[in-house]
């Protein structure tokens, strides 16, 4: 597929590459929107049902006169977030050398018969988009990870077991497993963009691949949110 010739003899992006991130604004962002703003908000899923485990989990957790079981599951927890935040670094700076490389990769892949000729400023604007996502998605788990420790905070400040049916107590636990749904709604939000980083990966091969890429992990995401088995098991 070779691009367009701009104004100024530069090729631009093709037709069909544009409708393709068109396509993916629509699924990555509209997906979002629908879960946190629109139809899917009042609809009950995995999350809220994994909400309702966290808040159990707190007022468990004020009847325990040892709580090493539970500093360690927010250990887990951090850990998880933390090393997903260091993925995307090194992800990032994968793509950051790819881009300074981008001919010498344009010319090696576009040998393979399965991938479209494309103009030089398409290759880029690829690798640039996967950056985009990289650096969201960092920011989505750097942000969870950073929560986590505000939890062990409150996790450390949760009153003693003697004082676990004063009212002061429940709303301490409730505000606690409120800062980890916090956490776990931020993950949730990085995992979905590199979901959909990995389809973005179709984009080099063909952008009607990229289209459909999209659009299988849109439908993945929301049948585990809402059609899955753990949602079944977890729903109690």
């Amino acid at each position: 597929m070779v691009g367009q010739q701009s104004t100024n003899g530069r090729p631009t992006m093709d037709l069909l590459d544009i409708l393709a991130f068109v396509w993916f604004c629509l699924c990555y962002f509209g997906y979002a929107w629908a879960v946190s703003y629109g139809p899917l908000k009042s609809r009950r899923g995995l999350v809220a049902a994994v909400n309702d485990r966290r808040l159990q989990w707190m007022e468990t957790a004020l009847r325990r006169d040892i709580r090493i079981m539970d500093s360690q599951l927010l250990t887990s927890l951090s850990s998880g977030n933390a090393f997903f935040a260091s993925t995307s670094v090194l992800v990032l700076g994968g793509l950051t050398a790819m881009l300074g490389s981008a001919d010498d990769v344009k010319t090696r892949l576009e040998q393979l018969p399965f991938v479209t000729d494309a103009p030089l400023v398409s290759w880029e604007f690829k690798i640039l988009f996967l950056m985009g996502l990289m650096i969201m998605a960092f920011f989505a788990f750097a942000w969870a990870f950073r929560l986590t420790h505000y939890v062990g905070t409150m996790f450390g400040a949760l009153p003693l077991h003697p004082d676990a049916d004063t009212e002061e107590a429940k709303i301490h636990a409730k505000k606690t497993a409120q800062l980890v749904a916090l956490s776990g709604r931020h993950l949730n939000s990085g995992l979905r963009t590199i979901y959909f980083a990995i389809a973005g990966l179709a984009w080099f091969v063909s952008p009607i691949l990229f289209a459909i890429g999209c659009a299988l992990v849109t439908v993945i995401v929301y049948r585990r949110e809402y059609k899955s088995e753990a949602f079944t098991v977890i729903d109690i």
